[in-house]
């Protein structure tokens, strides 16, 4: 029973046509530049192929140094330097393999397997929070050899934390790494685009990147299968963190009338990851919290993750912009592919998507609560704006979107205060859905005002006017929506008289603050 992971199909995918299709690992390189992108069940599951793909190109093709890229972004994934890799690591990609089952742990045989939907959170079983599935604990899922890889990758990333089944005595086990932050991937018009730019310079002798040493390899690469017992240990280097084993898996595959079915298996703990993942993890955004007052230590810095009602496109400051490592640290491929801008590599007018990937689990760590992926343009002239306004008229402008927001708010509660009424919930909400696009216009009016010396002047009225325009709709329904007389009337005009003059004042103030740092820039 076999299922090779390099030649079989199991990567779900999208063409540039559109067009759904499943490729093998091979293919999946060879024919990049005719693939959109990586398209899986879930942002999750997505994610984490993107990981395990980018771990084995690094592996394969470096690049180890910049000619090395150049030559890749300007031609393709060649068969023979991949073929040169797979001759090294026979059979250490396949799904079954006796000996050395892919990203699994043949040790864990001696333990009693549970049921395969223990791979797939979205399914009834233990404490899972599903909410369409239909099935029971007691049904039987039998996951095709495809999905099963999929969901194997999936675990060893994103697992949620908890007790599991122990292979000796240790039944705790740590959330998977990826669930501590959002995972920011620079999207290209290819798939070929897309791993290149998340591909910065990979040379283990020289250490690069950080914290790569001459000893990083994925699982795959090892010496031996892992030990069953759980481990703690620091990342070897950007390969081992973007494969780390968090879990300790094994598949039990079953041949039926219908062919080769996962149906039960075995998860224990895995490796405990050490380090402090704003020192080591590449593709994620960190902040610090700012400074407060007496404080005489500076807190540490926090990965960005999504916040389910205000969307990522707020953190734009953290994913695009450069320096000022005192306050926040950009994805690290962003400050490659800003080196490739000035090298001329890249033209300046490009804009490529930021896309973000996050799973939420519940207060306690243990249960998936919700997945997300989100969008953000990037247009590549703000990557280079280092020491120019961009950076706090991007912090103003969301500013201001989050005190409207508090607007609307202050309307709702001190009219339902005034009425002795129960607060609404989420009067903010259908105001934040109308933002994520007019920001991006904001930043693509950024990026032309930079890049063609003008002032950002048009941007900023623009965006004042999009905010204006977003609040005005929704306090107008919430004034207008329900048919009111008398003092419900009266009180209700009287919150949205105040509600439009903060309004008008929050949005003159943005005006105002903005306009200073384009003014001084035009003055120096």
């Amino acid at each position: 029973m076999t299922f090779d992971l390099v030649e079989e199909p199991w990567l779900p995918v999208e063409r540039r046509n559109g067009s759904p299709d499943c490729l093998g690992l091979r293919q999946l390189l060879l024919e990049a530049r005719d693939i959109r992108r990586l398209s899986a069940e879930t942002p999750t599951v997505t994610a984490a192929l993107y990981r395990l793909v980018l771990a084995f190109a690094h592996r394969a093709y470096g690049p180890a140094d910049s000619e090395t890229w150049a030559a890749l972004w300007n031609g393709e994934f060649a068969r023979k330097q991949l073929d040169d890799y797979l001759s090294q690591h026979p059979r250490r990609f396949d799904l079954f393999d006796p000996d050395r089952p892919f990203l699994q742990c043949p040790a864990l045989a001696t333990c009693e397997p549970t049921g395969a939907a223990k791979l797939v959170p979205s399914r009834a079983v233990g404490n899972n929070v599903t909410l369409f599935d239909h099935t029971t604990a007691h049904d039987r899922v039998a996951l095709e050899p495809a999905e099963a890889a999929q969901w194997l990758v999936t675990v060893h990333a994103y697992d949620p934390g908890g007790l599991k089944t122990p292979y000796t005595k240790v039944k705790s086990s740590e959330r998977a790494p990826a669930n501590q932050f959002g995972m920011v991937l620079v999207e290209g018009a290819t798939l070929h685009e897309t791993l290149l730019l998340n591909m910065p310079i990979y040379n283990p002798e020289r250490e690069q990147p950080e914290p790569t040493s001459p000893d990083d390899r994925p699982p795959w690469e090892a010496d031996s299968p892992p030990d069953p017992e759980p481990d703690e240990r620091s990342p070897l280097g950007w390969t081992d963190l973007l494969t780390w084993p968090s879990r300790r898996v094994l598949l039990h595959p079953h041949v039926d009338g219908t062919g080769v079915a996962v149906d039960k298996v075995v998860i224990t703990p895995g490796t405990r990851l050490r380090g402090d993942l704003a020192d080591i993890e590449l593709m994620a955004a960190f902040r610090r919290p700012p400074r407060k007052a007496r404080q005489k230590k500076r807190e540490d810095f926090r990965a960005v993750r999504l916040d389910g009602r205000r969307g990522i496109w707020r953190h734009a400051e953290a994913f695009l912009l450069a320096g000022d490592e005192d306050t926040r640290r950009r994805p690290r491929p962003l400050d490659h592919i800003a080196d490739l801008v000035e090298s001329e590599t890249i033209p300046e007018e490009t804009v490529y998507t930021i896309r973000v990937f996050g799973q939420q689990l519940g207060s306690k760590g243990a249960v998936v609560e919700s997945w997300a992926e989100e969008a953000v343009s990037a247009p590549v002239a703000l990557l280079r704006a280092r020491h120019a306004p961009v950076g706090p008229i991007i912090g103003h402008a969301v500013d201001l979107a989050d005190q409207v927001a508090g607007a609307l708010r202050d309307m709702d509660h001190d009219f339902c205060a005034a009425m002795h009424a129960d607060r609404s919930v989420g009067i903010d909400l259908p105001y934040w859905t109308q933002l994520p696009q007019p920001f991006d216009e904001f930043l693509r009016a950024l990026a032309e005002a930079r890049r063609n010396g003008q002032p950002e002047t048009d941007a900023i009225e623009g965006w004042a006017r999009a905010v204006r325009k977003a609040a005005t709709a929704v306090a107008d329904r919430w004034a207008y929506g329900s048919p009111r007389k008398g003092r419900n009337l009266s009180e209700a005009g009287k919150q949205f008289g105040r509600f439009t003059g903060a309004l008008h004042h929050l949005t003159e103030v943005f005006a105002a603050k903005a306009m200073n740092y384009v003014d001084e820039e035009v003055s120096s």
